[in-house]
């Protein structure tokens, strides 16, 4: 494992069981939820993109934060748009898929009128991560059902400044920068 130019070592997950997926599941989903409280912009680049049961609600422990997602599991797609909601933009970059384009296309109409969710398509993608100020989680996972529920990934989230620093000037130069208001 390589620690950053900070010293940070990154936290690896091998998604090989369901109980890893499950562990991976619900960090990434505490992770995006954590910026609905100080919302960010949000680089996700996968080259497929699906919607698939992130966050376990049956308990209750979200309602607070989200009260009409109720006592089941919680979408991605619902993530998204709440963190939105909340503030958040989003920059995804893709291939050109048809089941990508079904994940995409409602969030886009949704938010055709803002500047909060910008599709971009490139044709030769293979780099997948997704990045904020806080976070950069990169790997081999497509954010696809098959990636979090069934294949077998691993990926790393990094919290060091500079690795994150580095890595936005990178998408930033790679697929160009937010628009900023």
């Amino acid at each position: 494992m390589s620690r950053s130019k900070d010293g940070q070592e990154p936290r690896q997950f091998w998604l090989t069981n369901e109980v890893y997926r499950a562990k991976f599941r619900q960090v990434m989903g505490s992770q995006l939820m954590s910026m609905a409280f100080s919302p960010c912009d949000i680089w996700w680049v996968s080259p497929w993109v699906t919607d698939f049961d992130l966050i376990d609600n049956r308990m209750g422990n979200w309602n607070s934060l989200e009260p009409r997602w109720g006592l089941r599991y919680v979408r991605l797609s619902e993530v998204i748009i709440r963190l939105i909601e909340a503030g958040c933009r989003f920059r995804m970059v893709t291939l050109p898929d048809d089941r990508t384009s079904m994940f995409v296309g409602p969030l886009s109409q949704q938010f055709q009128d803002t500047n909060k969710f910008e599709h971009l398509i490139r044709e030769e993608l293979h780099i997948k991560g997704m990045l904020t100020k806080d976070f950069w989680l990169k790997g081999s996972m497509n954010f696809t059902y098959r990636g979090t529920h069934k294949n077998d990934e691993q990926l790393d989230l990094i919290v060091s400044p500079s690795a994150i620093t580095e890595a936005r000037m990178e998408y930033d130069r790679t697929y160009g920068s937010f628009n900023h208001e």
